[in-house]
């Protein structure tokens, strides 16, 4: 991996308009800027694509089809990434300002490690921090055994796997 590999992030959503345009605004005025930004939108009827137009000159891709759900709608995602470095973003979530700029030099720094998390804010619907999700340190034995403290809503990882 160079210096200042691109990122994909990948937004799902259907529905959401409601939160939709914070989230964007997360990504895009992220300080680390070689991204790119893909969102699959499963054919909302809220206002969202209306949303995703507002900021079509700024995402790589967007798409507007029924799919087969949130799963079904980040592997879109995945396979238009061009990114070394992926991760998704659901619409009702947000990154704070620093977090891929951080994340991507963890992987500078860590060659080796092939998942970057931290802990996440737990959001309520008005915007306001209402709690912490902590990460934890963890391990394919703990992941086993149910032992899961990866926010998926902080966490990049590289693509080659």
């Amino acid at each position: 991996m160079g210096n200042n590999p691109l990122v994909s992030i990948i937004t799902p959503s259907f529905n959401q308009a409601q939160y939709l345009e914070e989230t964007i605004l997360s990504v895009l005025n992220q300080s680390y800027k070689n991204l790119e930004y893909i969102i699959i939108d499963g054919a909302s009827t809220d206002g969202s694509v209306e949303i995703i137009k507002k900021y079509e000159n700024k995402v790589v891709a967007w798409i507007s089809e029924k799919d087969q759900g949130q799963t079904d709608a980040i592997n879109k995602g995945f396979a238009l990434a061009k990114g070394e470095i992926i991760g998704w973003l659901n619409s009702d979530d947000t990154f704070l300002p620093d977090m891929i700029e951080e994340a991507v030099q963890f992987f500078e720094d860590h060659p080796e490690m092939g998942l970057v998390y931290g802990a996440a804010n737990y959001i309520a619907g008005s915007g306001k921090v209402i709690g912490k999700f902590p990460a934890a340190q963890t391990s394919l034995e703990k992941l086993k055994q149910g032992y899961v403290h990866i926010p998926q809503q902080a966490a990049l990882f590289r693509k080659s796997l």
